[in-house]
């Protein structure tokens, strides 16, 4: 069944940011807020226990991570995260975990943050210096697909859910091993993002690479940038999406080889890299 997910305005989003920013404080509003909207067409409202019982788990997730006293990082929260987001049925249409299109809506993900879950959003991401909402912190409140505190972990499980061929315990653990510049690196390119296959052949070569200690973390990262640069330059010429499941892990291998051996035959690049 379709469950329709309820959803606020920019306009109202806009309005409750500002609150929030300006209280520096959250005070949890009704769920059943009376601004909030549903898209008319066909499917049932989603009950309103199966939200409160997402707020539960995931407060009680936060809590078990030290919620509410500041981390310096937030990676295996977000990783319990992509879990239940993972078993809450209602955003996904099959067990392949293509999402709805209500799971899609960006106003729905504007009302998990700002109406179901501040506290948690405000503990993750703090509040504005002197009360005033910047444009970076706004983002992490409102919905808005890379941005926002529980869209971005969305699009994670999104992008490296392994499929159903592989026992659930295992279809998550590639989000276990990135850390938040490598998600940036695939997520925030959505040519690559767009792809499951695409993003998972990328994490995997990222992984790969972590236990080698004759490559420096700021090596890792070089390659793992100018490749996902390099293959969104790919993108733009050659179709992608057409090429078999093996000619595109090729591809991936190859553009990541590359560079590594580009870096190790040519470290300063580094510097150069760092100034531009």
């Amino acid at each position: 069944m379709l469950f329709l997910l309820p959803q606020i305005q920019d306009f109202t989003a806009t309005k409750l940011i500002n609150s929030i920013a300006h209280n520096g404080e959250i005070e949890i509003i009704d769920s059943e807020y009376s601004e909030r909207f549903f898209t008319t067409t066909g499917g049932q409202r989603i009950p309103t226990s199966y939200l409160n019982d997402l707020r539960k788990e995931v407060h009680e997730a936060a809590i078990r991570f030290g919620f509410p006293n500041k981390k310096k990082s937030y990676l295996d929260f977000e990783y319990e995260l992509a879990k239940i987001f993972f078993d809450s049925s209602f955003l996904w249409s099959d067990n392949d975990c293509n999402p709805t299109g209500e799971a899609l809506r960006n106003n729905f993900w504007a009302y998990l943050t700002i109406l179901l879950l501040p506290d948690i959003a405000t503990w993750r991401w703090g509040f504005p210096k002197d009360n005033i909402p910047t444009k970076a912190w706004s983002g992490r409140m409102r919905g808005g697909g890379i941005r926002n505190t529980f869209q971005r972990i969305f699009r994670r499980v999104v992008s490296f859910d392994r499929g159903k061929n592989f026992p659930n315990s295992e279809r998550l653990e590639l989000i276990k091993q990135l850390n938040e510049d490598e998600f940036q690196a695939i997520i925030e390119r959505t040519s690559l993002s767009a792809s499951s296959k695409l993003s998972i052949f990328c994490a995997e070569e990222i992984i790969c690479r972590k236990p080698n200690k004759n490559i420096s973390e700021k090596m890792k990262q070089f390659i793992y940038r100018q490749s996902s640069i390099d293959l969104t330059a790919y993108g733009k010429v050659q179709a992608l999406d057409l090429l078999s499941e093996n000619e595109l892990k090729e591809l991936v291998f190859s553009v990541f080889k590359n560079r590594e051996e580009e870096i190790l035959r040519n470290p300063d690049l580094l510097e150069k890299n760092n100034s531009n």
